[in-house]
């Protein structure tokens, strides 16, 4: 088993009787790239905050490289930790170069690393340029720099890539799968746009007011968002017949008259295998299933 870079027990946040963040237990392990989905208010940022320190928790525990958020040692651990959460820091009168190095002086560092870092998230042009004239897309390459500039080992990323043009978003998910891949550098990260994160997590977390719903490797997400088929039927009698004749062992009964079916196969193979046993399709549609969709059947309690 892989080393737990963050690890939550039943940690819970209240604002009066609010439940922010509401017995969350969580899992990320090393190397991981963890994608946590949620609505605005479901509790994701709060988490991050309670991880990096920002804010106390009101209930549970949680461990950073093995070190408990009780031990002393937690302030060691947080060194390790680069992190974006809502707006990043900066210094507006600054130029992008000014606030990195800036970063390294709080930490302790020397420059060495400062025009890599700019090169990676695609500022090192912006010369003289004060971060008060920058746009809202440059702003957050300049956070995710300022998190990267102490060489973390884990990535806490709060929808670092908003803002963003389509080009910026797509370097950015390079730049983040590099890290990863290279450096072995570990990710939490959360965004809306739930597209992007699914060619770029390794795992999931989907939260709901302050709850974590579920938690699921992109492995076994991808099986349950299958592409499929339902087809709508006068009858189901003898439907699994049909689909041994077609060479079809995926498929699920819906209902009387529907069936899903996960298979590459053309209508017509379909109707003449169903008219054998004496079905007739009456309508064919295609379930694309995606991120977005498996997360809004989770939070509307449907079954899969």
């Amino acid at each position: 088993m892989s080393e737990v870079v963050l690890g939550t027990r039943a940690l819970s946040k209240y604002y009066g009787l609010t439940a922010a963040v509401d017995g969350v237990s969580m899992t990320i392990g090393r190397g991981d790239i963890y994608g946590f989905v949620g609505r605005n208010g479901a509790g994701k940022t709060t988490l991050m905050r309670i991880v990096t320190g920002l804010v106390s928790k009101s209930g549970g525990e949680y461990e950073l490289f093995g070190c408990p958020d009780t031990d002393a040692a937690i302030l060691s651990a947080r060194r390790r930790v680069g992190a974006i959460i809502e707006t990043p820091a900066l210094y507006p009168a600054f130029t992008a170069e000014q606030n990195l190095k800036m970063q390294c002086m709080t930490a302790g560092r020397g420059f060495s690393a400062v025009a890599d870092v700019l090169r990676a998230v695609g500022l090192s042009g912006t010369g003289s340029m004060k971060v008060k004239n920058f746009s809202l897309g440059m702003r957050q390459r300049l956070g995710i720099a300022a998190a990267l500039i102490t060489e973390p080992e884990f990535l806490i990323l709060d929808e670092p890539v908003n803002g963003l043009d389509p080009e910026g978003i797509v370097e950015v998910r390079e730049l983040l799968l590099r890290l990863n891949r290279e450096r072995g550098v570990t990710v939490l990260i959360s965004s809306h746009i739930l597209g992007e994160l699914s060619k770029l997590a390794t795992k999931f977390g989907f939260i709901e007011r302050g709850k974590l719903l579920k938690e699921i490797s992109a492995q076994d997400l991808e099986k349950e968002c299958r592409r499929s088929v339902v087809l709508q039927m006068n009858g189901i009698a003898r439907f699994a017949e049909a689909m041994q004749k077609l060479g079809v062992s995926e498929y699920r009964v819906l209902s009387q008259t529907s069936a899903e079916v996960f298979a590459e196969r053309s209508i017509s193979a379909f109707a003449a295998a169903l008219s054998e046993v004496g079905l007739e399709i009456f309508r064919v549609s295609e379930n694309e299933a995606d991120l977005e969709k498996y997360f809004m059947q989770l939070i509307g309690g449907e079954e899969r």
